[in-house]
């Protein structure tokens, strides 16, 4: 019997992507318009700045940080970063939280979990502070019992030290926990690893359970 759910959170709950690319055309304008620069000598700082962060770091939650990036494609460009790289953060968040909404049929399935008295946490990789401002941009605090990022795990997903500190917080054991995300190795296999049921689900694939389907297939009594 599932007595909680663990949902990833970017590309699951909401779409992630469309945003992200908003976002970054956002603060290409911004920083070409500073700094009088074409939008292709902005984009290969930008992908510098992101490829030598992640390589810098690795697989940890500041991997994903943007300030980093903007601060590495600044330096790249030989602009001083301070307090520019600031802004463009600012200009990238504002533009992603802003444009924020809840994917189909989500609300429904979280109502459904509430009603059958499922709990539901996310379990996402990237910093606290930012999945937290997310939560409450989509509505959703009070549907959640809680939130474990590997920021906070200290690993990232699909590790298993992550699931298990899901496991903890909500005092269950694997059996009694599903797992939904868009990743079939990070949320599904990472997941399937420590015992947990996992259904993946990608709203682009007409093969995949949506979410009225996801609600059938979880099993609560």
């Amino acid at each position: 019997m599932i007595r909680a759910v663990i949902f990833d959170l970017d590309d699951t709950l909401y779409a992630f992507e469309p945003l992200d690319r908003e976002a970054r055309a956002l603060v290409r304008d911004y920083v070409c318009g500073k700094l009088d620069i074409a939008p292709e000598r902005y984009e290969e700082a930008a992908a510098f700045g992101r490829r030598e962060t992640k390589r810098r770091l690795g697989e940890v939650a500041a991997s994903h940080n943007r300030l980093l990036y903007f601060q590495a494609a600044l330096e790249y460009l030989g602009v001083h970063p301070v307090p520019m790289a600031l802004r463009m953060y600012e200009r990238y968040w504002d533009a992603v939280l802003r444009g924020m909404k809840l994917n189909d049929g989500a609300r429904a399935f979280l109502d459904c979990m509430q009603e059958r008295g499922v709990r539901v946490m996310i379990c996402t990789d990237l910093t606290a502070q930012i999945q937290y401002r997310k939560l409450e941009a989509l509505g959703i605090t009070g549907d959640i019992a809680g939130l474990v990022t590997s920021e906070e795990a200290g690993r990232e997903k699909p590790s298993p030290e992550i699931f298990a500190l899901c496991l903890d917080k909500l005092g269950m054991s694997a059996q009694e926990v599903c797992c939904i995300g868009d990743s079939p190795v990070r949320d599904v296999e990472g997941a399937r690893a420590v015992g947990m049921k996992a259904i993946l689900f990608r709203p682009d694939l007409p093969s995949a359970p949506q979410f009225a389907q996801i609600a059938e297939m979880i099993e609560t009594d």
